[in-house]
């Protein structure tokens, strides 16, 4: 009898360390971030690994979240929706570029902001942006030689 009950609190203990976790996890990715601010569109010609969640930064300060990530499969680029802080005021000609903290880092959208006065509102497009680059073609380029110069003998 104490041995099932011993069992059945056990279990409770590991249930509510489970779900103390997962709230830990959703918390900390970004998907909560859709509620508040406003929605942006970006479209890049290699979405990268930009997955729903990922930070949108503008000088290395998180302003945002992606929040959705799709195919356009007429023009054939990544189609990614951002979720911007609202007191984040982007130019009309701001740009967008997917870019990592470092050689092997985290992917995340830089933003930088433009120079015009209309400002980008709600359900707007971000005109300019910079897909990821592929690093593993950048090292077959270095190491094949793939430079595009005709050698000289």
């Amino acid at each position: 009898m104490q041995r099932n009950v011993l069992e059945t609190i056990m279990g409770a203990v590991v249930l509510v360390a489970a779900a103390v976790f997962l709230y830990v996890i959703y918390s900390g990715s970004g998907i909560k971030e859709d509620r508040g601010g406003y929605q942006l569109t970006v479209r890049f010609d290699r979405g990268g690994s930009v997955l729903p969640g990922t930070d949108v930064r503008i000088s290395g300060v998180k302003v945002g979240a992606v929040t959705t990530q799709d195919f356009d499969p007429k023009m054939f680029q990544a189609v990614v929706t951002l979720n911007i802080r609202k007191d984040v005021e982007l130019p009309k000609d701001s740009s967008a570029i997917i870019t990592s903290d470092g050689l092997l880092g985290n992917y995340y959208i830089k933003l930088e902001p433009g120079a015009e006065d209309d400002i980008l509102k709600d359900g707007d497009e971000i005109a300019y942006a910079q897909g990821a680059l592929d690093l593993v073609e950048l090292i077959n380029k270095f190491v094949v030689g793939g430079s595009s110069e005709p050698k000289q003998e």
